[in-house]
């Protein structure tokens, strides 16, 4: 069998079986002085990460909870269902461009306030504008990039013949950061974005494979069928 590798952030919750948790990445909390009154001038919330939904609680507890929510996925509408909010709006096609073109939409006459991270893979205000829909948005968070020790980095390296999982393109270029792509190794990842991103940064020679699934969890099951584990539907 094939040893199955998530490149994901620190203190992640380490829950399925048959999985490498390699915590690469860490999330860092960004002031945004203005997010009171950003929020007074809003009707409803976006989020496309739970990192943002933690973010929001950390800096503004309570405050933004009377206000609707859209998200663009599972991850993000547990995360809501945590502090006991349901999800007014959750895409059908959790990728940025359809997240867009579906909110747009649902937002008619709305005044949104996306809140998000410092690198995000679309430009999903500006998909809003085209569709009429002028949002504002807060960044709150960041990707930093954790570099291991050389004596890390030899007990951490992924095997032979291993499948390595990614879930954005932050965890490509954490996982180089810190390891070489060698040839053996298969990619697999989530949405086309980080596909491409994945393309780009691996090399022609490497084998990459875009997961059939959308959320983290059953994307990694699939992983763990094509890496030859007995996976129970």
């Amino acid at each position: 069998m094939k040893k199955v590798y998530y490149i994901t952030k620190k203190n992640s919750n380490k829950t399925m079986q048959d999985i490498q948790y390699l915590e690469l990445l860490e999330i860092c909390f960004i002031q945004d002085d203005c997010l009171l009154e950003k929020i007074k001038k809003s009707d409803c919330l976006i989020f496309t990460s739970k990192n943002a939904i933690f973010a929001l609680e950390h800096f503004v507890p309570q405050i933004w909870k009377k206000l609707p929510c859209c998200v663009i996925g599972n991850g993000s509408k547990k995360a809501l269902e945590s502090f006991g909010i349901k999800a007014e709006f959750v895409a059908k096609n959790p990728y940025g461009v359809s997240f867009g073109e579906e909110l747009g939409e649902f937002l008619a006459n709305k005044k949104p306030l996306f809140i998000r991270g410092q690198k995000v893979a679309s430009n999903l205000l500006e998909i809003l504008r085209n569709k009429g829909v002028f949002a504002i948005e807060s960044i709150l968070y960041q990707n930093k990039i954790l570099k291991l020790s050389q004596k890390q980095r030899e007990i951490l390296k992924p095997k032979k013949d291993s499948i390595i999982f990614f879930s954005a393109p932050s965890s490509i270029k954490a996982f180089l950061k810190n390891f070489s792509w060698e040839d053996d190794y298969i990619a697999l990842c989530i949405g086309k974005t980080t596909k491409n991103e994945a393309k780009k940064l691996l090399g022609e020679n490497a084998e990459i494979l875009l997961s059939p699934k959308v959320e983290i969890e059953t994307s990694l099951e699939f992983a763990k069928e094509i890496g030859g584990y007995n996976v129970k539907n």
